[in-house]
Formats: structure tokens, C-alpha cells, sequence
């Protein structure tokens, strides 16, 4: 069973990121607040394909600090890498 790809949310999710590095979860937080309802778990998927596909890059990032799991708390921030040709359907 394939799962249905929304290129709507897709490019979308791409458009956010144009010219900007943010978290999955901060992409989500802007979906959210453009009043697109999706899922955390949709959006990380859709940013894995792209990942896979070419279309993003992402930089791990280490903060160190006081955190309930320890001393370091690692975040991902996504970015275009090709600001032209999003795919379509």
C-alpha cells in the first residue's frame, strides 16, 4: 500500500523554507498557523523525502545546557538547497 503524496503540502513545506533554516517543528508551527492542519508526524515525512529527493538540506546543531535526558540537545534545522523547480504532480 503507497501512501498518497499531497504536492500541495509539499510545496508548501518547501515555500516555508525558502531562504530560511528552520525546525520540523517550527515548519509545522507555521503550517499551523497559515491554518493548514496536519500532523508533526506528516511533516517530518514530507521533509524526509525531500531530503531524499534533492530538494533540502539539513544542519544538526548541539546546545549544551541542563536538560532532563543530560547535557546536550540536539536539533535539525532544514533549508532549501534549490530555490527553483519544485516538483508538481
Amino acid at each position: 500500500m503507497s501512501k498518497h503524496f499531497n504536492y500541495d503540502l509539499f510545496n508548501k513545506i518547501l515555500e516555508i523554507l525558502n531562504g530560511r533554516k528552520l525546525t520540523g517543528y517550527e515548519v509545522y508551527k507555521f503550517l499551523q498557523s497559515e491554518g493548514i492542519i496536519t500532523s508533526k508526524r506528516l511533516v517530518y515525512y514530507y521533509l524526509s523525502i525531500g531530503l531524499k529527493k534533492g530538494y533540502l538540506k539539513v544542519e544538526t546543531v548541539d546546545s549544551v545546557g541542563k536538560y532532563s535526558w543530560g547535557e546536550v540537545a540536539t536539533k535539525k534545522y532544514y533549508s532549501r538547497l534549490d530555490q527553483t523547480n519544485p516538483p508538481s504532480n
